[in-house]
């Protein structure tokens, strides 16, 4: 697999790359190492088998899919894996470097939602809370949509008893349905967000910090999705690894930041990725 400049693609890094990946409606087989998701085509939930296959991604359905579906599922797939970013200066950049240059080999693409907005609602779901419940919640979302993730529409609609007794959500349902609702009624474009002629890393920093129950942990988080990797994600996980690794008993926020800064517009993916080498065997 080679992305858009030539560079190498690692299926396996790119669907272990974060905890995301793994939640509702989507899940991972092993052994071999299958990407499973389900889709929304109009009224028809599809389930996708995403795997790699002599150098290439293959993606499977059980039964055949009609044109426009099949454009549609290969759209998201690329958006998904981002097969359309160059991730090339990075790797030239971290060639000889003693932390990162094993990710040179193919690592470094955050497997990302179809929808800009299910990486917001998600993001939202991971908030001061156990994984348990970020599991709970989003496999509540996919449940009420039969399957696969949400439309805007439908969690706009969807009343805040839903929210608080079935999802049990807390503070979070009110904001999922308040963003879902601006979505729909095309007051917010998240969307918008991927496209760095609409939007500097500032200005969409700034646009996803104007969410309810984004802040900056949440922000850097969605922006990691975007393919925008500047910002650190610095949360209760990340400090303590990097203070692990590092060999230190205690590093302030600004410290960490000072330590990427050399990696300038790939700070926060540098710093994910010496955080995360040992998710996956060499």
């Amino acid at each position: 697999m080679l992305g858009a400049g030539g560079e190498p693609i690692s299926f396996a890094r790119t669907v272990y790359s974060h905890g995301c990946a793994d939640l509702a409606p989507a899940w991972i087989e092993t052994a071999p190492l299958v990407y499973r998701r389900r889709f929304r085509n109009g009224k028809r939930i599809v389930e996708v088998a995403m795997r790699e296959r002599a150098g290439h991604l293959v993606a499977e359905t059980a039964s055949a899919l009609r044109p426009n579906e099949k454009r549609s599922v290969e759209a998201a797939i690329v958006r998904m894996f981002r097969l359309s970013d160059d991730l090339s200066p990075f790797y030239r950049q971290i060639a000889a470097d003693p932390l990162l240059a094993w990710a040179a080999q193919g690592a470094g693409r955050i497997l990302a939602s179809p929808a800009v907005f299910e990486d917001v609602v998600k993001t939202i779901c991971t908030t001061n809370c156990a994984w348990s419940a970020t599991v709970r919640m989003t496999r509540a979302l996919a449940e009420l949509a039969g399957g696969a993730f949400p439309e805007p529409e439908l969690l706009a609609a969807t009343p805040e008893a839903w929210y608080r007794n079935v999802a049990r959500m807390g503070y979070r349902g009110p904001y999922v349905r308040a963003i879902a609702g601006a979505v729909a009624r095309e007051e917010l474009d998240l969307e918008s967000l991927r496209r760095r002629d609409c939007h500097s890393d500032d200005a969409a920093e700034e646009a996803l910090l104007a969410l309810p129950g984004i802040g900056p942990y949440g922000a850097a988080h969605v922006m990691q999705l975007l393919g925008r990797h500047r910002r650190l994600i610095l949360d209760s996980w990340t400090r303590p690894k990097y203070r692990k690794l590092a060999g230190r008993k205690r590093a302030a926020d600004s410290t960490i930041r000072r330590a990427f800064a050399r990696y300038g517009r790939y700070a926060g993916l540098a710093f994910w990725l010496y955080l995360t080498r040992d998710w996956l065997d060499q």
